[in-house]
């Protein structure tokens, strides 16, 4: 293989997660004018028309013992292949030219307050002695201490007073960019096409008020909240869809015990959000951190109106009252049953309408274009 103009860098390329979205809608727009690559351990999608893939051999999910070994593995086949600019996307592989940074680790366990174990809350605290955490934690120290990128993209200012309070990032390096949606994928017109077939799949009943939540880390998104808070909300129409590759298991006691078992489905991961989005009343995300949180674009820009928590970096596309509602504190039961019940009782289709056509500064289009900018400056 010749020398690429550009390789992304992640462990997974598919469409099925926030992070692996964007890699593949960076690099389906980068490789239109450059040879580009990606380099990670899987691709179950293939990669987008005219982009390379170079594997990374080993398990894709090597535990926390094999994370270390990963990461050297992907920085000898980065060496071999030699791209002109590197772009990372992860403490989990080496830090590159360029550095788009999606979360800090630590940020998150620092911020959140407890866990859900099974049917016991835990103190937050216990996370850092996890090995998976701990492993975490040692590779982003490394990433951002140890290596200094010539550029780096945060996705909100939260990122960078995070990298800045905890790891001594200098802002001057940085430059926020938010992520962005795919006009394509997420927009009005295909909401209402495929509506009656997305409820139909997904069990929807033509009387319920259906709130979807798309997250993998279901602890951190404030699945244990929105479940009290629907509980408390005591609103026989409201149903709850879980999107996502984490299954609810270590949450059906609780669910149980509020008597939302029939009230709450997981349907499991989807490379198309936006079909799960089209069978949805609201998109909610009462995430506890969330430097951004592109399902929050992806939803609005669809016509599904938003309840989020204020401190999420998309929350600023929300309008409150108008295309969605905003919580101020995301452990606040009673401030998210209330704001469920203001959302029952709202015009949900003029606030779709509304959402709709308010998030044209987040399409792929003009923020990629941003990004190759900073990645080719």
């Amino acid at each position: 293989m010749s020398r690429p103009d550009v390789a992304v860098v992640f462990p997974d390329l598919h469409r099925r997660g926030g992070i692996e979205r964007i890699c593949w809608d960076l690099l389906g727009y980068l490789a239109t004018d450059h040879d580009a690559v990606f380099v990670g351990s899987n691709v179950p999608e293939g990669t987008p028309a005219g982009v390379g893939f170079v594997p990374v051999l080993g398990r894709r999910d090597p535990g926390p013992a094999g994370l270390a070994a990963r990461l050297r593995r992907t920085a000898t086949v980065l060496e071999e292949l030699d791209p002109q600019v590197t772009v990372s996307m992860g403490a989990v592989v080496p830090a590159g030219d360029v550095v788009w940074v999606q979360s800090v680790h630590r940020a998150w366990l620092e911020a959140a307050r407890t866990i859900q174990a099974g049917p016991v809350q835990l103190p937050a605290q216990v996370r850092f002695l996890m090995p998976r955490h701990r492993a975490l934690l040692a590779l982003e120290a490394r990433y951002f201490r140890s290596h200094r990128p010539s550029r780096m993209i945060c996705t909100s200012e939260r990122e960078v007073a995070d990298l800045d309070h905890l790891y001594g990032v200098d802002p001057a390096i940085t430059t926020v960019i938010p992520n962005p949606f795919d006009p394509e994928l997420f927009n009005l017109a295909r909401r209402e096409r495929d509506r009656d077939r997305a409820r139909a799949e997904l069990n929807v009943q033509a009387d319920e008020f259906a709130l979807l939540l798309v997250a993998n880390e279901l602890h951190r998104k404030g699945l244990a909240q929105l479940v009290e808070a629907m509980a408390l909300a005591d609103d026989s129409r409201m149903s709850l869809h879980v999107v996502g590759k984490t299954g609810i298991g270590s949450f059906q006691s609780l669910i149980d015990r509020h008597g939302l078992a029939g009230r709450v489905q997981y349907h499991g991961p989807s490379n198309d959000v936006g079909f799960a989005l089209a069978a949805a009343d609201m998109m909610v995300l009462p995430t506890q951190y969330e430097p951004f949180g592109l399902v929050i674009v992806e939803a609005l820009a669809a016509g599904v109106p938003v309840l989020t928590t204020r401190l999420a970096g998309a929350s600023g596309a929300v309008d409150h009252g108008r295309t969605g509602l905003l919580l101020e504190d995301p452990y606040d039961i009673e401030e998210l049953s209330h704001l469920l019940q203001e959302a029952g009782r709202a015009d949900l289709a003029a606030w779709g309408r509304e959402a709709a056509s308010s998030v044209d500064e987040y399409r792929r289009d003009r923020v990629m274009a941003r990004v190759e900018s900073i990645i080719f400056s």
